[in-house]
């Protein structure tokens, strides 16, 4: 472990040797990842003290860990929110009354959709709510490598949370809708 130039501490960014930025390049974040993973896996250490085994598996945690993180859009944007002092998860007091608005609306329009003719108009409605999703991950790339802007990202990424917790409400409703006809 001591010939890893990075700390269990750092970034996940750094861990990988990569730009703290929304945009990531995917083939060097692989390949970082396959190299991190090869010099910290536990197995390498199999006869080393105790101690060392320890921090082979701490770092590998870390490693597989920040590399999830790093692999999803949502995820890693909510993670670089946090590094800048913001808090997604938080309490959503950051929301646009627009977006509040188009919440109540796309729930309404599911509490409608019914039997076998609601399977197309919940497939509509996923396909609206996908290209909404589509269009606040190309927004907080903006906000967060465009403009740096924490505050706008952070609350771009509640929009995000929500979106994606509602896509999944409507893939159960819409898998139900289908087994029932």
């Amino acid at each position: 472990m001591a010939d890893l130039a990075i700390k269990l501490s750092d970034s996940d960014f750094e861990i990988f040797g990569l730009p703290c930025q929304f945009e990531l390049d995917s083939v060097a974040l692989s390949a970082s990842y396959l190299r991190l993973q090869s010099q910290t896996h536990p197995d390498r250490f199999a006869n080393s003290s105790a101690q060392e085994k320890r921090l082979a598996v701490q770092w590998a945690t870390r490693v597989n860990e920040a590399y999830k993180r790093l692999q999803n859009p949502l995820e890693r944007a909510i993670y670089w929110c946090e590094l800048n002092g913001e808090n997604p998860r938080g309490q959503q007091s950051n929301l646009p009354p627009a977006l509040l608005l188009q919440q109540m609306e796309w729930r309404e329009a599911l509490e409608e959709i019914e039997g076998a003719k609601g399977i197309e108009a919940l497939e509509n409605l996923l396909d609206e709510v996908s290209a909404e999703k589509k269009r606040c991950l190309a927004l907080i790339a903006q906000q967060i490598d465009g403009e740096k802007n924490a505050q706008a990202a952070n609350a771009t990424a509640q929009a995000l949370l929500f979106i994606d917790k509602f896509m999944i409400e409507l893939t159960k409703k819409l898998e139900q809708l289908e087994d029932a006809s």
